[in-house]
């Protein structure tokens, strides 16, 4: 016998026993596990009746109308209960939905706000040093990865590198562009 059947063997007579116990629970339910009294009757105390309510029994076997009536829990198809939170003073319910209700009016959408040439200068000074920030952390990385020996790391922040500093020069020369524009800009108004 080899290591494989050892393994396999009892995990298949470990699974087809699981799969006959579930079998076995959703045919007969948990209503057969249950004994007969624990189902709560109309007369019981609120106590023990929400004490008799936490157990998936004992709920799935009480009458719709009983399960109704307690303000406490609410019973989801499943059996299981939910916690019903009160609402106070201050908390803004949500109106129920109606069929055919009226359209609402939606809020204005504010205009957006030019992309004057002096905003779009911002966004490439900013773009700018975060390149400048990106190319300062690669170049230190490069390094370390040099200095551990490891050339394929090193070989391929080099290139990261050499494309992050390319960009970057394509960025200073649009963001000295847009510095005349926006400075232009300034003068006009």
């Amino acid at each position: 016998m080899n290591n494989r059947s050892r393994f396999l063997l009892p995990l298949g007579a470990a699974l087809l026993l699981g799969a006959a116990l579930v079998l076995r629970f959703l045919l007969t339910g948990p209503e057969a596990t249950a004994p007969a009294a624990t189902a709560p009757s109309m007369t019981a105390s609120p106590a023990s009746t929400a004490a008799s309510e936490s157990s998936p029994a004992a709920v799935r076997g009480q009458p719709s109308a009983l399960v109704k009536s307690e303000p406490r829990a609410v019973v989801s198809s499943e059996g299981r209960g939910a916690t019903v939170v009160p609402t106070g003073p201050g908390d803004e319910v949500p109106e129920p939905e109606v069929e055919n209700a009226p359209p609402q009016q939606n809020d204005p959408i504010k205009p957006e706000l030019p992309q004057t040439a002096e905003w779009k200068h911002g966004k490439l000074v900013r773009i700018t040093e975060l390149m400048e920030r990106d190319v300062e952390r690669l170049e230190e990385e490069r390094a370390v990865a040099e200095a551990n020996g490891d050339k394929e790391e090193a070989k391929r922040l080099e290139v990261q590198l050499s494309r992050h500093r390319a960009r970057l020069t394509k960025l200073n020369e649009e963001t000295a562009a847009l510095a005349g524009q926006a400075s232009q800009e300034r003068a006009a108004q």
